[in-house]
């Protein structure tokens, strides 16, 4: 479980921190060109959710024929799950191209932030198929085992990306400096850099490495793999849209209200990134397990994905609790706000056993085979717990921003109780 999830963790945080450093260098030219990365980041972060959900499909379907050691139909699965990435990728892509006003008017842009969103915005949303490949890309070599590789390449890509922000916003000798625009094309060349590495690096894994004869169109893979896409997407698209209207109503609580949420989401980062790589291990090794038709395996990987992702989530949420009127200060001086910060990530603390149920779950469901299941799971608890909880006792009874991360808490709450329900029943892989 540790030899795939840790490099999962390591990978996810280095791919967050490519908008990090383009706004930690961006704030250098004004806080209307930092705005213009926040509102992209926004949607980027939305649109590697749904890319995720294709690599899961692609992950699940390999694992499957990895456990099976059938390699010539995992190699299907590999081609056939960058053909549907890549054809998502440019759909999103032109879309967003098409449609970057709207867009960016929907996050509530005025015509100043609009105007200098525009050109990052289209450049590094428009390179949606890169991510799209690069996000399969991983999945394929996590899902035969070769976890520390994508890690790697991501460390690479990020040290690649440092320098070009900096010398293409900045400029360097005789080397002028464009910006914001500088920055687009710094992340568009680390983003095409990392997808060329991962490719030159599957020419040496049996594995993945594809050859003519497995680039065969087989409409039955396809059709396989959308439908076990779909419903997971719809999962991810689900959260985002509900967490849309939830934080649009956490906004008018305040400045300190938001000011508070924003740090506590930006701080409990660190717990959930790591649940998502106990998540990611749980994937793997079941969808393994499933293909070598070993249940014995599966309930233990699901057993013990579980067991490390709550201790580790809980503890570091705990710490983060316990210090938290210290690393506020770092954020704020403001005393109503650290008091606030302190009393959410109590609560948040409590949640994270039910947290790391609701991502292991999801994943072992999948790994399974039904994607269908948590995407009504999640669709419950994000609707009918979370965003209606925090409209009623948050926003209409006044109770402030303890009872959004309080409904929060009860969101996960019932999908941990559904998830061990569905689990009662066998159902984590009676469709293996």
């Amino acid at each position: 479980m540790l030899s795939i999830a840790l490099p999962a963790i390591g990978e996810a945080y280095l791919q967050s921190l490519l908008g990090v450093i383009d706004a930690w260098f961006i704030a250098r030219t004004g806080l209307v060109a930092v705005n213009a990365v926040g509102v992209t980041n926004i949607y980027s972060l939305t649109y590697i959710g749904v890319f995720t959900a294709v690599s899961t499909a692609l992950s699940v379907f390999l694992s499957r024929a990895v456990g099976a050691k059938n390699v010539e139909q995992g190699r299907s699965v590999i081609w056939h799950g960058y053909i549907i990435a890549l054809a998502l990728g440019l759909i999103i892509s032109a879309a967003t191209v098409r449609f970057a006003v709207p867009l960016l008017h929907i996050m509530g842009a005025n015509r100043e932030l609009e105007a200098s969103a525009l050109p990052y915005f289209g450049v590094v949303l428009g390179i949606s198929p890169l991510i799209a490949l690069f996000t399969a890309q991983s999945a394929a070599f996590r899902a035969t085992g070769h976890t520390k590789t994508p890690l790697k390449v991501a460390v690479e890509m990020n040290a690649v990306h440092v320098v070009l922000d900096y010398v293409l916003i900045f400029g360097i000798g005789s080397i002028p400096g464009f910006g914001l625009a500088g920055a687009a094309w710094a992340m568009v060349l680390a983003r095409l850099y990392a997808l060329l590495r991962l490719y030159w690096k599957s020419r040496s894994v049996e594995a993945i490495r594809l050859r003519k004869e497995d680039c065969t169109w087989r409409p039955s893979v396809v059709v396989d793999m959308i439908s076990f896409a779909v419903p997971a997407a719809a999962e991810r698209l689900s959260m985002r849209l509900g967490q849309v209207i939830y934080f649009g109503l956490i906004v008018r609580m305040g400045i300190n209200v938001y000011a508070t949420h924003t740090i506590a989401g930006t701080l409990t980062v660190f717990a959930s990134t790591v649940g998502a790589g106990f998540a990611t291990a749980a994937s793997v090794t079941i969808g393994q397990a499933i293909g070598s038709k070993d249940v014995a395996a599966v309930q233990s990987y699901r057993r013990w994905s579980y067991i490390l992702s709550a201790i580790s989530m809980t503890v570091i949420t705990a710490a983060i609790c316990i210090f938290s009127p210290w690393i506020g200060l770092l954020f704020t001086d403001n005393q109503q706000v650290i008091q606030l910060l302190l009393i959410v990530l109590a609560i948040d603390t409590i949640s994270q056993p039910f947290l790391a149920s609701t991502l292991v779950d999801t994943s072992a469901i999948q790994a399974g085979g039904n994607s269908k299941y948590p995407m009504i799971v999640t669709t419950i608890g994000i609707w009918g717990i979370r965003t209606l909880g925090v409209y009623l006792f948050a926003w209409n009874l006044g109770w402030g921003l303890p009872a959004v991360w309080a409904s929060i808490a009860a969101d996960n709450a019932l999908r941990a109780v559904l998830f061990a329900r569905y689990r009662g029943r066998g159902g984590v892989y009676h469709s293996a």
